[in-house]
């Protein structure tokens, strides 16, 4: 048995593009993917600031400005001129302070702070607004307080103006970062398109080369060699991918890995299964790279990670429970980004499990049905 799936590894390891979707795959994924998020959050944005006033308190707020470190603040002399930078993308917004700004709020006129904002770059958008409602609420509140100080509040006006305090605590994600949560699931979705991929170029291949397998070589012999040879590939993705970049790029959490590699081989088990049952339906070699590429983004929101599954359709919901990766990528984020036990993922344990033993089956029976011809 040893003997046959060395051979198996031996044959896979010849094929050249089994070796460029196998190795270079996940080579050019976990490096392109993560890398453009590897600061986790968007620093130093220039921003347009137009300052018609140039008073002490339009002086003061531009200050609090360049104390956000996700902006960078760059004067303009006129309005036209900084939204010209912004069509130009020099800039990804602009701030416009009117003329009279500190005279109209001593003489408690509300004031507004014109800002426009490049939407189409989210991450700029988000990072960019949030950094100026800071500095526009603190000069604000320092406004408020002196009002109130004038009113005999004394020290006590810091309280008045704001009796609630918030203590906001980021369970998980301590950062509140993109990749930190979604690269551990995208990592999932990629060895589960690429192992479907693989196992059907190689399913294609074989069959258009009529290979057989020795006649004293049973079905059961041929999955077990299949499984026990792709799976291995699945446990170097493993260490790849969750051990070696995941700790390369500094994520969060991780901490359970032993359970993680646990529910991943039982996920390895039911992808290498369905790879197998879809292996033959494929008697060419281009055709599984065409069905696995059209399907794996609806199967990546199909999955939960990015799209609520109560909003999806009841027949997708249904579908989604019919899918590995579903249980893989909703398993990766609990065990490895929010770190609880096996004990709270059951569902996804079960789920996985049985779909592990149904691939397992019809892989089985496929193999049989194509016996002597070698998937």
């Amino acid at each position: 048995m040893i003997e046959f799936i060395l051979r198996e590894l031996k044959a896979l390891l010849k094929d050249g593009g089994f070796i460029l979707l196998a190795f270079g795959g996940p080579l050019f994924y976990s490096f392109f993917y993560p890398f453009p998020y590897a600061r986790e959050v968007a620093r130093q944005i220039p921003v347009a600031v137009v300052d018609q006033d140039n008073s002490v308190l339009s002086r003061q707020l531009v200050r609090m400005m360049r104390a956000e470190e996700e902006i960078s603040p760059v004067a303009y002399p006129s309005l036209s001129e900084a939204k010209k930078a912004l069509d130009r993308r020099e800039v990804f917004a602009v701030v416009s302070l009117d003329e009279d700004f500190e005279r109209d709020i001593l003489k408690q006129v509300p004031k507004r702070v014109h800002i426009y904002t490049d939407a189409s770059y989210p991450v700029y958008y988000k990072q960019a607004t949030t950094a100026l409602q800071k500095a526009i609420k603190t000069v604000s509140a320092g406004v408020e307080i002196k009002k109130l100080q004038s009113l005999g509040a004394g020290k006590a006006a810091a309280q008045l103006r704001s009796p609630i305090k918030m203590n906001i605590v980021n369970l998980y994600n301590p950062l509140g970062s993109y990749s930190n949560y979604v690269v551990p699931a995208v990592f999932v979705a990629m060895v589960h398109q690429i192992m479907l991929i693989v196992i059907g170029l190689r399913a294609g291949t074989l069959y258009e080369r009529k290979k057989e397998y020795s006649k004293r070589l049973k079905p059961f012999k041929i999955w077990l060699g299949k499984m026990s040879a792709f799976l291995l590939f699945m446990a170097g993705y493993f260490v790849y991918l969750f051990i070696i970049m995941y700790r390369l790029y500094g994520f969060s959490g991780g901490e359970r890995l032993l359970e993680w590699f646990l529910f991943y081989m039982i996920f390895a088990v039911a992808t290498i299964g369905l790879g197998l049952t879809i292996g033959g339906l494929f008697k060419e070699r281009e055709t599984p790279i065409v069905f696995i590429v059209v399907t794996s983004l609806p199967l990546l929101f199909m999955s939960g990670v990015i799209w609520p599954v109560w909003k999806m359709p009841l027949a997708i919901q249904a579908l989604r429970l019919c899918v590995p990766m579903t249980y893989g990528i909703n398993g990766a984020v609990r065990l490895f980004v929010m770190n609880v036990s096996l004990g709270d993922i059951l569902p996804y344990i079960y789920g996985c499990s049985i779909l592990s033993i149904l691939f397992g089956f019809t892989s089985y029976l496929t193999i049989k049905k194509r016996y002597p011809l070698e998937m």
